[in-house]
C-alpha cells in the first residue's frame, strides 16, 4: 500500500509526468501507425475517396452526383490533410496523433475546469494514452479520435467561458464544426446547457437559456452555409447529412432488434420504392422516404419501439470491439492476435465503465437533487447524450467513443479516492492514535 500511495503522490506531483504521458500516447499511437499500418476499410474507404475527390477539387460528389450522405466535416478535413501532405496516409495519421495528443490535453483541462485532483487527472491520463481502443482508432482513416476531440473542446469551451458571452459564441462555432463531423451533435449544446446549469449553480434559468440561444447562434452561423450548399446542388433543405432517415429507420421497423443491419442486404430496402442502383442520385427522396416509414412504423408500434431503446442502450454500451474491425481485415493471418487484444481491451473497458460509476452516480444525483454544486456531474451529459442517441436511432457500440475520455477521467477520479481511503485505513490500523490524528490533520 505504501508503495502504491508513493507512485500516486509521484503521479500527481513531479513535473515531468505531463510531458511523460503526451510522449506516450504519441508514441503508442504512432508505434502502431508504422508498425501495423491499417488499409482503409469501409467507412474509412469510403472517407478517403470522396477525400480524394475534394482534393482535386471534384467537390463533395460520388460517382458523378452531388452528395451529403455523411457529413461533410471529416471529408473535408481530410481533403486539406491530402492536399498538404499528398496521396497517402500521411495526412490522415497527422491528424489522428493531434487529436490525440488534444483529447489528453482537454481531459487534463476538464480535470482543471471541474476541480478534480491532479493526481486523478493524470491516472486518467495514463489510461488513455494506454487504451487499446484509442490507439487502434488514431490508426484509421475514421472521424473518431478527431470529432471527439473537437467536441470535448467545444464542451470544455462552454463551461469555462459560461459567463462571458463570446466565449459562449465560440463555443457555439466549435459544436457547428463537430456537428458538420457528426450530425448528432445538433442537439449535445442543449443538454450541455442543462448539465451546467444543474451542477454548478451559478446560472439563473434567464441566464441559462441565453447562454443556450447564443451558443446555438454559433452553431447555426457555422452549419446554415453548408444547409444553403445542399439547396443548391442537391434542391432540398439538407440540414447536415442524408443518413439520418435510414439511421432512424434502423432501429424502427419489423426485423429491428436494437442492432446495426445493412438496410439494403435485406427485404426492407423495397419498402422505399427506389431502385439500388439509384441510391445514390436519390439519396434526398431515400431519406425523405425513410424517415417517414419509421415515423409511421413508431405510430404504429409505440409500445415496441420503447421496449427497443434500453436494448439499444445496452448494446452501444456492451462491447469496445469496433475499434479493430480494421486490424482484422488488414492483418487476417493475425485474427489470433486481435481477439487477444481486443479481450484484454474489453476488461479495461468494463472496468473503467464499472469505476466511472462509482464517482459519476452520486454526482449526477447531487446534481439533480438541487444540492451543493456537483462539478464532477459535467463528466455525466456525453455519456447520457450517446445512451439518448442509441436509444432513438441504434445500438452500435462504436458511438460511445465520444463519451469515453469522459468516464476515463470519473475512473481516475475514483481510483485516486479508493487509493487514498486505503492508505487512511492503513495508517488508522498500523499507526498509534497519534499518527492517526497527524494524518487526519494533514488532510485537513
Amino acid at each position: 500500500m505504501g508503495r502504491v500511495a508513493n507512485r500516486l503522490d509521484q503521479l500527481g506531483s513531479a513535473d515531468r509526468v505531463v510531458p511523460v504521458l503526451f510522449v506516450l500516447t504519441i508514441g503508442t499511437r504512432l508505434a502502431l501507425m508504422l508498425l501495423v499500418p491499417q488499409r482503409p476499410v469501409s467507412d474509412a474507404q469510403w472517407y478517403m475517396v470522396r477525400a480524394a475527390e475534394m482534393a482535386r477539387g471534384l467537390g463533395y460528389q460520388e460517382a458523378g452526383h452531388p452528395t451529403a450522405f455523411w457529413p461533410v466535416g471529416y471529408p473535408a478535413l481530410l481533403a486539406a490533410s491530402l492536399w498538404s501532405c499528398g496521396p497517402s496516409l500521411l495526412g490522415p495519421m497527422l491528424l489522428n496523433l493531434a487529436g490525440a495528443a488534444a483529447t489528453l490535453a482537454l481531459v487534463l483541462g476538464f480535470g482543471r475546469a471541474l476541480g478534480i485532483d491532479r493526481t486523478a487527472a493524470r491516472m486518467a491520463g495514463l489510461i488513455l494514452a494506454v487504451y487499446p481502443a484509442s490507439i487502434a482508432y488514431a490508426g484509421q482513416a475514421m472521424s473518431e479520435t478527431v470529432a471527439t476531440a473537437l467536441g470535448m473542446s467545444a464542451f470544455l469551451l462552454l463551461i469555462v467561458g459560461r459567463h462571458r458571452a463570446p466565449l459562449v459564441l465560440l463555443a457555439g462555432i466549435a459544436f457547428g464544426l463537430a456537428t458538420l463531423m457528426r450530425a448528432q451533435m445538433l442537439l449535445f449544446p442543449a443538454g450541455a446547457v442543462i448539465g451546467i446549469a444543474l451542477a454548478c449553480r451559478d446560472w439563473r434559468p434567464r441566464q441559462a437559456l441565453a447562454a443556450g440561444l447564443l451558443c446555438y447562434a454559433g452553431l447555426a452561423a457555422t452549419v446554415l452555409p453548408w444547409t444553403w450548399r445542399n439547396v443548391t446542388v442537391m434542391n432540398a433543405p439538407v440540414l447536415v447529412s442524408t443518413n439520418g432517415g435510414v439511421a432512424l429507420y434502423t432501429g424502427a421497423n419489423d426485423l429491428a432488434d436494437g442492432d446495426f443491419m445493412a438496410v439494403e442486404r435485406t427485404p426492407l430496402w423495397a419498402q422505399v420504392g427506389i431502385p439500388f442502383a439509384d441510391r445514390i442520385a436519390r439519396q434526398v427522396d431515400i431519406d425523405d422516404r425513410y424517415k417517414a416509414l419509421a415515423r409511421a412504423w413508431i405510430a404504429r408500434h409505440p409500445a415496441r419501439w420503447l421496449a427497443l431503446g434500453p436494448r439499444k442502450v445496452m448494446l452501444v454500451w456492451r462491447k469496445d470491439s469496433d475499434a479493430f474491425w480494421a486490424l482484422e481485415a488488414s492483418y487476417p493471418e493475425r485474427s489470433r492476435t486481435w481477439t487477444i487484444v481486443a479481450g484484454v481491451n474489453q476488461l479495461g473497458y468494463l472496468a473503467v465503465l464499472a469505476l466511472a460509476a462509482v464517482s459519476l452516480v452520486p454526482a449526477a444525483i447531487g446534481a439533480v437533487r438541487r444540492g451543493p454544486a456537483q462539478p464532477l456531474a459535467l463528466l455525466v451529459p456525453m455519456p447520457v447524450f450517446v445512451s439518448a442517441t442509441a436509444f432513438g436511432f441504434t445500438g452500435q457500440t462504436r458511438y460511445h467513443a465520444p463519451a469515453m475520455p469522459f468516464l476515463i477521467l470519473a475512473a481516475g477520479v475514483t481510483i485516486v479516492r479508493v487509493a487514498a481511503r486505503l492508505r487512511r485505513s492503513a495508517i488508522g490500523i498500523a499507526a498509534p492514535p497519534g499518527a492517526v490524528s497527524i494524518a487526519n490533520d494533514r488532510r485537513a
